[in-house]
């Protein structure tokens, strides 16, 4: 069966949803294919939380998209401050894509692409996906858009890509996510204010919502004792509901780009999530009773493709809060590297982090160099290892998700247009000052 539509997008994350959703609105025939059954990718499946800061001081800083999916929460009772409920987002999110043609269960198998006659780049024409049932269809499309988070269309369209950190080529530390229910959260209150040299300097007992990391001590006995703990630290974060947590303790290194890699990661990760489990019920005040409520489905990848764009985005336009004439993703997160050796001294006990300006990411990160009609978004974006470590957080997809839809809007046929239209026209701005 063949299918004819303006704008495909791959991947059903946040930054995919934003794109489809967006594109959508602004009049496009838009369809979006997922590989899996579920939307909202690592935010959804992944148990990924909580929404990593998106404000500075009281301004929102995030896209119209991503305050929509704020509101929506709120409205349901699905967030307490950052904090979210996975569940209830799922919802938030089939309620947006309701015009928006999805195809589930289903993976791009070949792509065909030709020589652009205005740029002498290629573009894609067609790609043709394969879905569980074993059924094909061909999609012809005028712009094309990855948020696979792994790059993985990018990938088997020829795209060049950069993985891991220039010099080492080690990727960023994979964690699975899981939720624990039945926390007394009284008891993790006091036990925090009778002992505040334990936990990272952030750590607040007072604040309405917890978000507690430390727990040296606990960590160092549950070693001697002859837990094969997996860090020296124990991590997480409270959820809407009654007495349920999200923790972000498990960890590996594996290449995230290997298959066989990934899937022993797996299997190392459940043993982690039972001993890290055990280690609550035994050694935390106020996890005594507490049960596994939820494991993710989705492995927490942080880096792996890196698609090559028409810019790469890197730390020092981080450092240095950089501003572009095409910047379409405002953000304020700083650089995160989840390095091989895990330790209460590698992530800062000293002091609480200080967001004093935001940072742009522009258009051009957005927009693959290889293809004229092919958008990344998401963490396979165009960016350093170390750039691409302050961009990865959700809030900050959605915007790249958000970005690319509107260019979408925008152009017929090319992403490469809109560029070149925006600098021609900010050449004339100057030209006439």
């Amino acid at each position: 069966m063949t299918l004819e539509y303006d704008v495909t997008v791959f991947g059903a994350g946040l930054a995919g949803v934003s794109a489809a959703v967006t594109a959508q609105r602004l009049g496009k025939k838009v369809i979006l294919i997922e590989q899996s059954s579920v939307v909202g990718g690592n935010a959804t499946a992944g148990l990924v939380n909580p929404f990593m800061r998106f404000w500075l001081d009281n301004q929102l800083l995030c896209g119209d998209f991503f305050e929509e999916l704020i509101t929506d929460l709120r409205k349901r009772d699905g967030i307490i401050e950052n904090c979210f409920d996975s569940e209830v987002l799922r919802l938030v999110l089939m309620e947006k894509l309701q015009s928006v043609d999805i195809l589930f269960r289903a993976i791009p198998i070949s792509v065909r692409d030709s020589k652009d006659e205005k740029s002498g780049l290629k573009r894609i024409e067609k790609v043709v996906v394969k879905t569980a049932l074993g059924n094909e269809y061909e999609i012809h499309s005028k712009l094309f858009v990855d948020a696979t988070g792994d790059g993985s269309f990018s990938y088997l369209a020829g795209c060049s890509y950069d993985s891991g950190d220039e010099t080492t080529h080690e990727n960023q530390g994979t964690t699975l996510m899981f939720t624990l229910a039945n926390v007394d959260f009284e008891k993790v209150r006091e036990y925090v204010r009778r002992e505040p040299e334990n936990f990272f300097k952030w750590v607040s007992p007072n604040s309405k919502v917890l978000s507690v990391g430390g727990y040296f001590k606990e960590v160092r006995k549950a070693k001697e004792d002859g837990l094969n703990y997996p860090v020296d630290y124990f991590f997480f974060n409270q959820l809407p509901g009654t007495g349920r947590v999200t923790v972000n303790t498990t960890h590996v290194w594996v290449k995230t780009t290997d298959d066989f890699e990934i899937s022993k990661a797996l299997k190392d990760l459940h043993k982690q999530v039972e001993t890290v489990y055990t280690f609550a019920k035994r050694y935390v005040p106020g996890f005594e009773n507490c049960y596994v409520e939820k494991i993710a489905t989705y492995l927490g990848v942080r880096e792996s493709r890196r698609i090559r764009g028409l810019y790469t985005f890197s730390e020092d336009d981080v450092i240095r809060k950089s501003r572009f004439e095409d910047g379409v993703v405002k953000a304020v997160y700083g650089i995160d590297v989840h390095k091989k050796i895990q330790t209460s001294n590698s992530k800062n006990t000293s002091e609480v982090p200080r967001y004093e300006d935001y940072y742009e990411i522009p258009l051009r990160s957005l927009i693959s160099k290889d293809f004229v009609n092919l958008g990344i978004v998401g963490r396979n974006f165009s960016g350093t290892f170390l750039g691409q470590s302050a961009a990865r957080i959700m809030a900050t997809c959605t915007d790249m998700g958000e970005a690319i839809g509107r260019a979408a809007g925008m152009v017929n046929t090319s992403f490469h247009e809109i560029v070149r239209s925006r600098m021609l026209d900010n050449e004339k701005g100057r030209g006439s000052e």
